[in-house]
C-alpha cells in the first residue's frame, strides 16, 4: 500500500496537468537559497542513479556459498586471475543479470530463505535464523576423510555413535575429499548444537557488516527522499530515475529480508565421514521432471519457487543458486504472495513517467507497453499463489471455477514470463535514450538538497 501511495503522489506531482512539464519554469523552482541558479549535470543524473541501482543490485544480494574444491599447487595466473574472473563470469555475472532484470524474483528467494530459516532456527536449541540462513545457503558441506586417517565419531544423546566424526592425531585438511553439501535433514540435532558455530562467528564469516547495511539504506532512502522532494517542487524524474526509484523501493524489502544472512561467505564448515562411510539423500526424495513438458514445467516451478522439489543436494558440488530448501506447499505459495504483489508495484512505480516526454512517440508507446506488462505479469502469479495458498491450507478442494482461474494463470505466466524480461529490457534501453533530450526542468536541483548530507 505504501509502495502504491508512493506511486501515485509522484504520479500527481510530477505529471500534474496544472503544471506540466513543458510549461515555465517559475523563478522559486531555480533559484537556491543565496539567490544563485542551481543546476545539476547530466553526468550528475547518471551517476546518482547508476551508483545506487548498483547497490541495490550488487551489494544487496546475499549470494548462497559457491563452494569450489581447493586446488594445490596453482600458478599464480590461475590463482590470481584466471579463477577470479571465472568465478565472476559464470556465478556473480549471473546473479546480478538476474537481479537486474527480475528483482522480484531475487526478493521472492529472499522471503522464502527468511521463512525456512525461521523453520529451521525453531529446531534447534539455542539458533538463530542467522544459524537457518547459514545452514540453507551450502555452510555445511560433507568431506571424506583420507583412508587410515584417525578420527572419533560424535555420539548422540541415545550413546550411539553418529557416522560423522571428527580426525584426530596427524591429519592435514589439503587431502579431504569434498562429497556434496549438506541440508539440515542430513545432521542430527545432537550434532548440529557441536559443531555450529555462534551467531556471531557466522556474522565474522560474512564480508558485510551492520555499518555497511546500514550506508546502502541510507543511500537508498537518500534517493527516494530526493525523488519525493522533486515531485513536491513539480520538477520532472527522467525515466532513468524513475527506473532507479523502482529498484531502491524493491530492494529495500531484499535487504530486509536478507539482514540476517551472512553474505559473501565462501568457505562453508567442514563436516566429516570416513572413507569407507557412504552418503545418501536425506529426507525426502526428489520429484522427476515429466520428459514430455519438462520446459513447461520448468517455467511454472522455477517461477512460483518450487523447483528445489526437483534437486537431489547429494549428487550436487555446491548448493545451487536459488536454493532456499523444500517449503511446504502452503508456505512456499504464501512465501511467493507478498513478493508478487510487491513484483505489480514494481512495475507500476514506472508509470510515474507515463505522461513524461519523451524523445519519439514508439519509445512512448513501448514505454507503456512494458509498464502494463510488469504490472500484470506478477500479479498473474499473486492471483495463482494466493487461490494455491488458501487451497492447500484450508485443505478443501477447489472448485471447477477456481481449477479454471488456475489453468488460466497457469498459462499466461508461461506464455508470458519472455514478455516479462524483454519489458524489462526495454525499459532499461529507453531509460538511457532518453537523455539525449531532455527537458529544461530536468536539470534543476531540488533546492535543500546540496545542504543535507548523503553519499
Amino acid at each position: 500500500m505504501i509502495v502504491l501511495l508512493l506511486t501515485y503522489y509522484l504520479a500527481q506531482s510530477v505529471h500534474s496537468d496544472a503544471v506540466p512539464i513543458s510549461a515555465p519554469i517559475e523563478l522559486r523552482d531555480v533559484v537556491s537559497c543565496d539567490g544563485q541558479n542551481s543546476q545539476r549535470t547530466l553526468a550528475g543524473i547518471v551517476w546518482s542513479c547508476l551508483s545506487t541501482i548498483f547497490l541495490c543490485t550488487w551489494v544487496a544480494v546475499h549470494p548462497n556459498v559457491h563452494f569450489r574444491p581447493e586446488k594445490q599447487h596453482q600458478r599464480w595466473f590461475e590463482k590470481w586471475l584466471w579463477d577470479p574472473l571465472h568465478e565472476l563470469l559464470t556465478y556473480k555475472l549471473p546473479l546480478f543479470l538476474w537481479a537486474l532484470l527480475v528483482p522480484e524474483y531475487i526478493l521472492s528467494w529472499a522471503v522464502r530463505q527468511y521463512v525456512q530459516a525461521g523453520v529451521i532456527s525453531k529446531q534447534v536449541p539455542g539458533w538463530t535464523r542467522t544459524h537457518g540462513h547459514f545452514m540453507i545457503m551450502g555452510g555445511f558441506h560433507l568431506f571424506r576423510l583420507p583412508v587410515d586417517t584417525a578420527s572419533i565419531p560424535l555420539s548422540l544423546k541415545s550413546s550411539k555413535p553418529s557416522s560423522i566424526v571428527i580426525p584426530t592425531g596427524d591429519h592435514s585438511r589439503e587431502n579431504d575429499d569434498p562429497v556434496c553439501p549438506l541440508k539440515y535433514e542430513d545432521v542430527p540435532v545432537d550434532i548440529l548444537k557441536i559443531i555450529a558455530p555462534t551467531e556471531t562467528e557466522l556474522k565474522d564469516k560474512g564480508k558485510s557488516d551492520a555499518l555497511t547495511k546500514i550506508i546502502v539504506l541510507v543511500q537508498t532512502v537518500w534517493f527516494v527522499v530526493q525523488c519525493i522532494a522533486r515531485g513536491s517542487q513539480r520538477l520532472p524524474l527522467t525515466e532513468l530515475e524513475v527506473v532507479t526509484l523502482a529498484y531502491a523501493t524493491l530492494n529495500f524489502f531484499i535487504y530486509v529480508f536478507w539482514w540476517d544472512k551472512p553474505q559473501n561467505v565462501e568457505c562453508p564448515i567442514r563436516v566429516y565421514k570416513t572413507a569407507t562411510e557412504m552418503h545418501g539423500e536425506s529426507g525426502e526424495m526428489a520429484d522427476k521432471w515429466e520428459e514430455n513438458w519438462a520446459w513447461l514445467g520448468k517455467i511454472f516451478f522455477y517461477t512460483v519457487g518450487g523447483q528445489d522439489s526437483f534437486v537431489t543436494i547429494s549428487e550436487k558440488q555446491s548448493i545451487p543458486m536459488f536454493w532456499s530448501g523444500r517449503l511446504s506447499d502452503h508456505l512456499l505459495f504464501g512465501a511467493g504472495l507478498g513478493p508478487s504483489i510487491l513484483g505489480s508495484a514494481f512495475g507500476a512505480i514506472h508509470c510515474v513517467a507515463w505522461s513524461s516526454e519523451f524523445p519519439s512517440r514508439p519509445e512512448l508507446i513501448l514505454w507503456r507497453i512494458s509498464c502494463i506488462a510488469m504490472i500484470t505479469v506478477p500479479f498473474t502469479v499473486a492471483i495463482l499463489c494466493a487461490m494455491m495458498a488458501m487451497g492447500l491450507r484450508e485443505g478443501n478442494d477447489l472448485n471447477n471455477l477456481e481449477v479454471a482461474i488456475l489453468i488460466i494463470c497457469f498459462f499466461l505466466i508461461i506464455l508470458s514470463a519472455w514478455l516479462y524480461i524483454a519489458s524489462r529490457i526495454a525499459t532499461l534501453v529507453i531509460a538511457f535514450t532518453t537523455l539525449r533530450s531532455l527537458p529544461p526542468a530536468a536539470f534543476t536541483t531540488v533546492n535543500w538538497t546540496t545542504f543535507i548530507p548523503h553519499i
